[in-house]
């Protein structure tokens, strides 16, 4: 697996929305948050491309002498970093219910964020595998209540959204409902039998019809429904997928199947495009058939796209896992590039700046490809390994990969 190596250094600043505070300004202060909206955004006087965001945290039980409450974190995707808590952790003024952190950002960042309040400092994970003591603190962790934006439920729990003032507009993003039809199965997928979810735009054609295989499936589908994204497709004047979202399952089984597993990747190949054929009426062209995914589905997309071209002519990867295979056995990702015979795939591949350890893969396995001669779409956004960009980012990709409806 993966090493975690620490995070770059964020400037932890004074800040006029804090410093001047006594206990009797909080009752004003938390009207006027209540009405501004959180975090506050001052700029910084350096003027290095940053802003200073203040984030706080109401305690719901009062002030010191009434609070269970001894520490409170920042848990802030690409910004904070969980290998060093207390670099994350709020300062309560004395004698009231407000914490606070006043953080150095980049102005264009967007990410989620959440409070991880406790009775006991914030250690690391001992014995405990770091991914499972991870879920077990993040169970304590809450929104921001003072976040105008709606909460979303991402990596394990609610988040609220930090969007900074020059954090670009997200093109395809909406929260209006799909105005197609929704299908939930069971399909027995590589021996395991799932949920999958299929989702059919209004007006879509009826044969030979685009398909997108979105790993993940329950994230899409339920949990942050991409359906009314999809839609927006046609309007711009983008050809309209089907959209095939493939459950997960859970943790181990998506390690191993999502790693570059040869029998999911044969299920995927074998078992569920023939499917797709003969009950959805999905096209048989590789240069119209999309795998997509985020993370180890990232990775995964790449990984058909360049291994089964005669299927999947087309990837989308968002914070591809291109570090695989880790320190375990196996050859590299960028090894298989190199070894891969010459296709017409094509890839659209994005990740993070502040996702510290994935830009250098992602990098490599971008300069592999375009050497080997495939159609590379490449781009950098200002966040971490979250699913607020990926939301926006998969919609981009599908129509840079399906291009206007009139070819």
């Amino acid at each position: 697996m993966l090493k975690r190596v620490p995070g770059p250094e964020r400037r932890v600043v004074r800040t006029r929305a804090i410093d001047d505070l006594g206990p009797d300004d909080l009752p004003a202060f938390w009207d006027r948050l209540a009405a501004a909206g959180s975090p506050l955004v001052e700029r910084d006087g350096a003027d290095r491309g940053c802003v200073i965001a203040t984030f706080c945290w109401r305690d719901p039980e009062g002030d010191a002498r009434g609070s269970r409450t001894r520490h409170v974190y920042l848990d802030a995707n690409g910004i904070t970093d969980r290998s060093r808590p207390e670099r994350a952790a709020l300062t309560r003024l004395a004698g009231t219910d407000l914490w606070s952190l006043s953080i150095e950002v980049p102005e264009n960042w967007r990410g989620a964020y959440r409070f991880i309040p406790r009775a006991d400092q914030l250690s690391g994970p001992g014995d405990t595998p770091g991914w499972q003591w991870w879920r077990d603190v993040l169970a304590g962790a809450r929104p921001d209540p003072f976040n105008p934006l709606p909460t979303r439920p991402v990596q394990a729990g609610d988040c609220s959204e930090a969007a900074m003032p020059a954090a670009p507009a997200q093109r395809w993003w909406t929260d209006r409902p799909g105005r197609g039809e929704l299908h939930e199965t069971t399909f027995p997928l590589s021996g395991t039998r799932r949920s999958v979810w299929i989702y059919e735009p209004p007006g879509l054609a009826a044969r030979s019809r685009p398909v997108v295989v979105l790993f993940d499936g329950r994230t899409w589908a339920v949990d942050l429904p991409i359906a009314g994204a999809v839609d927006a497709l046609g309007p711009a004047g983008h050809r309209v997928p089907l959209v095939v979202m493939v459950d997960s399952v859970g943790p181990e089984l998506r390690t191993g199947e999502l790693g570059c597993g040869p029998a999911f990747a044969a299920g995927l190949t074998a078992e569920l495009l023939p499917w797709l054929r003969r009950e959805w009426a999905v096209t048989d062209d590789p240069a119209s058939t999309i795998v997509a995914g985020c993370s180890l589905g990232g990775l995964t997309a790449c990984y058909l796209a360049l291994t089964a071209p005669h299927v999947f002519g087309c990837a989308v990867s968002l914070s591809g896992s291109f570090w695989w295979p880790g320190s375990g056995p196996g050859v590299s990702f960028q090894d298989l590039v190199r070894a891969a015979a010459p296709s017409r795939s094509r890839f659209g591949i994005e990740v993070g700046t502040l996702e510290w350890m994935l830009v250098e893969p992602a990098r490599e396995v971008r300069d592999l490809l375009v050497d080997a001669g495939h159609d590379v779409r490449y781009r950098e956004f200002c966040g971490g390994h979250d699913a607020l960009h990926w939301r926006d980012g998969l919609i981009g990709g599908i129509a840079a990969m399906l291009g206007p409806t009139q070819q």
